[in-house]
């Protein structure tokens, strides 16, 4: 094995790797720390009383920090091309075919959400030593390294795959709620503008009101005072209600028609593994690696194992 190919399989997270797994979960735990220790270190430095001796210490976690960031992103970028999964695939031109150059590999990776979340975590560092800007620019970019723990998390990557294959129905129920937040704003501000002309000055002034209405939230800083703009923000808050649920609906019942699809695929692999009427260790060793994968937990894995082994021997004393 090359040395790409050791690195590539050390840096995927410790459920993907085929090889070097310990290694790849020692690697796992060390950068979730790091990350950890990061976002920690630029939450004291918020601190009002903080001491410069505590603040040196900081500045030295946060080099140390992008020195080893960068070291991961450059390693990745490297290792890239090593990705056994481009390998299978090629790429279809006019009248021919071709397989996945280094190169290409590479660039398919630099251009993934992960990638760009590795690489925004430390340019913003390097930029500032080039380029006059903000500190307060920087302090908000370092707040991405902590998306770097959804690398190593089933859920969130389950919920990223939600978002992506709902996107077009999450578009539509956005734009109906942007439309509707639109025409809320206007009739507001036709409604209470002579009563409250500093508080609904316009209409781009008067969205911040209907967000808040419609959203339930309610900050008491710009509220109806005529009866028709309180009759008006009733109904403006009964619609809130109904129509800013329909991203949370869509979201909630996708996620769990994914879970369920890894549901129904754990126990397709049980029942393959049942087919022979012993669950052999290497069965077990299958179930526990495919379980895995699929970010089940535990618990309801083994019920579901106990289940159909007891549906399974059931239907053998029966035959």
């Amino acid at each position: 094995m090359t040395l790409q190919q050791a690195c590539y399989h050390i840096l995927a997270p410790a459920s993907e790797a085929t090889h070097f797994k310990r290694a790849s979960r020692l690697f796992d735990f060390c950068l979730v720390v790091i990350i950890t220790v990061n976002i920690a270190a630029m939450m004291i430095e918020t601190l009002p009383n903080i001491s410069q001796a505590w603040l040196a210490k900081l500045h030295t976690i946060e080099i140390v920090s992008v020195i080893l960031f960068s070291a991961e992103y450059v390693l990745r970028v490297y290792s890239s091309a090593a990705n056994p999964n481009l390998s299978e695939k090629t790429i279809h031109h006019i009248g021919s075919a071709k397989s996945w150059s280094a190169w290409q590999k590479r660039w398919h990776y630099i251009k993934s959400p992960m990638a760009i979340i590795d690489l925004m975590a430390i340019l913003p560092f390097f930029l500032s030593m080039f380029f006059m800007l903000d500190l307060r620019i920087l302090r908000v970019f370092r707040v991405l390294r902590i998306l770097k723990i959804g690398r190593y998390s089933r859920s969130i990557q389950t919920l990223v795959d939600v978002v992506r294959s709902e996107a077009h129905s999450l578009f539509a129920a956005l734009s109906v709620l942007m439309l509707f937040t639109v025409i809320a704003a206007t009739c507001i501000y036709y409604i209470e503008h002579n009563a409250q002309p500093e508080v609904f000055s316009s209409i781009p002034a008067s969205l911040w009101w209907a967000v808040v209405t419609l959203t339930t939230v309610g900050y008491g800083d710009a509220v109806p005072i005529t009866s028709l703009g309180k009759l008006f923000g009733g109904f403006i808050t009964i619609m809130g209600i109904c129509f800013y649920a329909l991203p949370a609906g869509i979201l909630s019942s996708s996620y769990i028609g994914k879970m369920q699809l890894k549901r129904d695929r754990f126990k397709d692999t049980v029942h393959t593994a049942l087919d022979d009427g012993v669950l052999s260790e290497h069965d077990a060793h299958h179930i526990e690696r495919v379980r895995g994968l699929l970010d089940l937990d535990e618990e309801e894995a083994h019920l579901i194992i106990r289940l159909l082994q007891h549906h399974h021997n059931g239907k053998s004393k029966d035959e």
